[in-house]
C-alpha cells in the first residue's frame, strides 16, 4: 500500500474534509470582498473589515449550527467593542497599557466556556493587538468599529447560507473522518502482529491514535444530538447518518478486543502465522478508508468489503499449526488467534452494514439512540457565576489568563525597550504560541519558529521567480487557501503558508520596505518565541504529573463500572444495554484521558519519578478495558466465573484505594491467584489477574504531588 496512489488518496482525503471545507469557507468571506475592495480603491479604508470577516470565519469551528451562529454573533459584538475601544485609547500609552492588562486576562478566561469561548477570547485579544499597529489610521474610530462588524456580519451570513443549502455536509465529513481515524487505530493496532515489532511502542502509538478517534466522537455526538435534523424530523438521510455513527460506536469497541498478552504469542506462535494477521488487519484498514472517504464525500459505497478469501485462508492456516502443535501453551494461542479472526469477521460484517447504510438501503427501527445512547451534556452556560469559580489559582484557566497577561506586558515591555517598529507583531507571537499546557506550547513553538522560516523562504522564493501580479494574486489566495485548511490539523503547515501569504500582501501594500519587513518579522517572532518558552516554563505552569493519579482513579472507577455492566449484561442484555453502553462509554473516555495525559507528561521538565510506573498502569488499563470489551456468553459457564467476577471488583477498589492513600496501607485483603489458577482463554481469570497487577502497580506509586491545578469546570 505505498506508493502514488496512496498519494492520492490522501489528497482525496483533504479535498473532501471539514478542514478544506473550512480554509474555502474562510477563503471567500475575505477574499471576495478584498478583491472587489481593491478593483475599487477602497483597500485601505475597508481593512477593518476584512479583519472584522477573518477574526469572525477562525471561530467557526465545526459544531451544531445554533452554537456557530451565537458564537459568530458574539464575536463580531466582541470584536466591534475591542476595536472602538483600542482607537479611543491609542493616544493614551498608559490607558492602552491598562486595556493589554485586562482585555488579555479578561479574554483568556473565555476558556471555561468550551473551545468555541477560548477562540473567541483569543481572537478578540488578536483584533485588539492589531489595531495598536502604529502604522493605522486611528482618527475614524466609528467608522472603523461598522466596518468590522459589517465584515463579521458578512461572514456570519455566509456561513449560514452556505449551511442552508448543505445541512447534511458537515456530518458526513466529520462522519467520515472518524470512520478513518478508527483505521489509523486499526493500523497501530495491527503492529502488535508484526514480527520485530516493540509491544511498548506499539501501545504507545495506540494510544495517540485513541485519543484522535475519542476527540473525533466527541465531535460527533455535538453535532448529532443537538441538531434538529438528527433528533426531531429525522429524515432517511440523517438516519443512515444516525446509523452509521452507531455502527461506529460498536465497531472501534469491537478493534479494542484482546485475547491473549503480545509478548507471549510471538513466543509461542510462528511469525509466517502473525504476519497473516497483520497483512489481513491492513486489509480491512484499507476498506475501511475507502468506505471513510465515501462517506467523508457524501457519496454512497459502491462496493462490499471482499475479504472473505483472506479470511479463510487464515482460518485453514490457524488449523494447519494447530495440528502440527503438540505444546497445550501453543495450543492455547491458537485458539486465541481463533478468537481473533472471528472478531475480525465481526468488524467485516459491520463494515458491510455500513456500506448499506450510506445506500439508504436499510434502517434497524430497534436501535435508536434514545434507546441506547446517553446525549452529550450541554456545555457549560456563559454565566458570571462559572467566572467567579475559576477566579483561584487551583483552575487552570486563571493560572493561564495570568501567564497569557504577564507574557504580553513583557513583550509590550521589550519591545518598547528595543525600539521595534511592529511591537504588535512581538505580542501576536506570543498569543498564537503561548497555550494552557505546556506540552501544546512547547510544540507550537518549534512549529512557529520553523513555520516562518520556511514561509520566508517559499514566499521570497516566488517573488523572486514570479513577478507577473495576477499570477501573484493566484498564488497569494491558494496560500490563504491552504494555510486555513491546515489550521487545525497541521500548524506547521499553517504557518509555512499563512506566512507565505502575508509576505505577498506586503509585496503588494508596501514594495519599497519589503526586505526590511521580512527581516522585522524574523526578528520579532524569534522575540516572542522566547517570551513564549520562559512565560510557560516559569509563570505558573500547569504539570500534567500533579494530574496523572486522579486520571488513573477516574480510570479505575469507570473500568470498575464497566465491569458491572457487562457482567449483568451477559445475564439481561436487553434491560442492561444503555447501562452497559453508558459505561463503555465511560471507560473509553476515561482511558483516553489518562492516555492522553500521560502523554503530555513524558514532554515536562522535572519529572517525579513515576514515568515507569504510571506507563505500566496505562498499559495494564489499555489491557483492561480491552479485556472486559471481550466478555462474551461463554464466560458465564466458565469454571469457577462467578468466583473470579466475585473478586474483581474488590482489586479494583482496592486499588483507588491506594492511590488516595499516602501509607499504601488497606484493611482489607484480596486473595491472589492460586497457583496454576491463570487460565489464558478464561477471560474473567485474566480481568483478575490484570486488576492485581494493576492493584501492586498503585500501590508502589509515590505519593500525589501536594500541588494540583484541575480545571473548575
Amino acid at each position: 500500500m505505498q506508493g502514488p496512489k496512496d498519494y492520492l488518496q490522501e489528497i482525496q482525503k483533504f479535498i473532501t474534509s471539514q478542514y478544506w471545507n473550512s480554509g474555502l469557507r474562510i477563503t471567500s468571506g475575505v477574499m471576495v470582498p478584498m478583491l472587489i475592495m481593491a478593483y475599487q480603491g477602497w483597500l485601505s479604508t475597508g481593512m477593518p473589515f476584512l479583519f472584522g470577516g477573518l477574526f469572525v470565519s477562525l471561530t467557526d469551528t465545526p459544531g451544531p449550527i445554533h452554537h456557530r451562529r451565537n458564537g459568530m454573533l458574539i464575536a463580531t459584538a466582541l470584536n466591534t467593542f475591542v476595536v472602538v475601544m483600542t482607537g479611543l485609547m491609542y493616544g493614551y500609552p498608559y490607558l492602552l497599557l491598562s486595556e493589554i492588562l485586562i482585555f488579555s486576562f479578561f479574554f483568556s478566561l473565555f476558556g471555561i466556556y468550551g473551545n468555541r469561548g477560548g477562540a473567541i477570547g483569543t481572537l478578540a485579544i488578536v483584533v485588539m493587538l492589531i489595531h495598536m499597529s502604529p502604522f493605522r489610521q486611528h482618527d475614524q474610530v466609528a467608522l472603523d468599529g461598522l466596518l468590522t462588524a459589517a465584515g463579521g456580519l458578512w461572514y456570519t451570513a455566509l456561513s449560514l447560507l452556505l449551511y442552508r443549502f448543505q445541512p447534511y455536509r458537515t456530518v458526513e465529513q466529520a462522519l467520515g473522518e472518524n470512520l478513518m481515524l478508527i483505521a489509523n487505530y486499526i493500523r497501530a493496532r495491527a503492529a502488535f502482529y508484526k514480527n520485530g515489532s516493540s509491544v511498548e511502542d506499539t501501545f504507545n502509538r495506540v494510544m495517540k491514535e485513541q485519543v484522535e478517534v475519542l476527540k473525533s466522537q466527541t465531535q460527533l455526538r455535538e453535532l448529532l444530538f443537538k441538531t434538529r435534523q438528527f433528533v426531531g424530523d429525522a429524515s432517511p438521510k440523517s438516519r443512515s447518518l444516525m446509523m452509521i455513527f452507531l455502527e461506529s460506536l460498536d465497531l472501534f469497541e469491537e478493534t479494542m478486543y484482546s485475547y491473549l498478552d503480545y509478548k507471549t504469542l510471538h513466543e509461542q506462535v510462528p511469525a509466517s502465522l502473525l504476519n497473516k494477521f497483520y497483512h489481513l488487519a491492513l486489509q480491512v484498514v484499507a476498506e475501511l478508508e475507502h468506505i471513510g472517504l465515501f462517506v467523508q464525500a457524501g457519496i454512497p459505497v459502491k462496493r462490499m468489503p471482499k475479504l472473505e478469501k483472506a479470511l479463510d485462508a487464515l482460518d485453514v492456516a490457524i488449523l494447519e499449526n494447530d495440528n502440527n502443535t503438540l505444546s497445550a501453551a501453543e495450543k492455547h494461542s491458537l485458539v486465541a488467534l481463533q478468537q481473533t479472526l472471528q472478531n475480525i469477521r465481526g468488524i467485516v460484517s459491520r463494515l458491510r452494514k455500513i456500506v448499506r447504510y450510506t445506500r439508504m438501503e436499510s434502517y434497524d427501527p430497534n436501535r435508536f439512540p434514545d434507546q441506547e445512547l446517553e446525549k452529550p451534556q450541554d456545555s457549560d452556560p456563559v454565566t458570571i457565576s462559572l467566572l467567579k469559580e475559576n477566579l483561584t489559582l487551583r483552575s487552570n484557566y486563571f493560572r493561564y489568563a495570568i501567564r497569557i497577561t504577564s507574557a504580553l506586558l513583557i513583550g509590550f515591555g521589550a519591545s518598547v525597550l528595543l525600539s521595534l517598529s511592529h511591537a504588535y507583531w512581538v505580542m501576536l507571537t506570543v498569543i498564537t504560541i503561548l497555550k494552557p499546557l505546556y506540552n501544546l506550547t512547547r510544540k507550537r513553538n518549534t512549529q512557529r519558529v520553523l513555520g516562518t522560516l520556511g514561509g520566508v523562504a517559499l514566499g521570497s522564493g516566488i517573488l523572486y521567480l514570479i513577478s507577473d501580479n495576477t499570477a501573484l494574486v493566484v498564488v497569494m489566495i491558494l496560500s490563504m487557501l491552504v494555510a486555513y485548511s491546515l489550521l487545525r490539523v497541521n500548524y506547521l503547515g499553517f504557518v509555512l503558508f499563512l506566512t507565505t501569504y502575508i509576505l505577498i500582501t506586503f509585496h503588494f501594500l508596501n514594495p519599497i520596505q519589503f526586505k526590511s519587513l521580512i527581516a522585522e518579522r524574523l526578528l520579532d517572532t524569534l522575540i516572542g518565541s522566547v517570551i513564549a518558552a520562559l512565560a510557560a516554563r516559569f509563570i505558573f505552569p500547569v504539570w500534567q504529573q500533579y494530574n496523572i493519579q486522579p486520571a488513573m482513579k477516574k480510570m479505575l472507577v469507570s473500568n470498575t463500572s464497566y465491569f458491572l455492566s457487562a457482567w449483568n449484561s451477559l445475564h439481561d442484555p436487553v434491560s442492561h444495554r444503555k447501562q452497559y453502553n453508558s459505561a463503555r462509554n465511560a471507560a473509553i473516555v476515561a482511558l483516553t484521558n489518562l492516555s492522553d495525559n500521560f502523554q503530555q507528561m513524558l514532554a515536562e521538565p522535572g519529572q517525579s519519578g513515576q514515568y515507569s510506573a504510571v506507563h505500566q498502569f496505562v498499559i495494564a488499563s489499555h489491557s483492561l478495558t480491552s479485556r472486559i470489551s471481550s466478555l462474551s456468553l461463554k464466560d458465564l459457564s466458565a469454571p469457577e466465573a462467578s468466583r473470579w467476577a466475585d473478586k474483581i471488583v474488590p482489586a479494583l477498589q482496592q486499588a483507588a484505594g491506594y492511590l488516595e492513600s499516602d501509607e499504601k496501607v488497606s484493611n482489607t485483603k484480596t486473595d491472589e491467584l492460586p497457583a496454576g489458577s491463570k487460565d489464558p482463554l478464561h477471560t474473567l481469570s485474566i480481568i483478575y489477574s490484570l486488576a492485581l497487577d494493576i492493584r501492586n502497580i498503585a500501590k508502589q506509586l509515590p505519593p500525589a504531588p501536594a500541588e494540583a491545578g484541575g480545571k473548575l469546570r
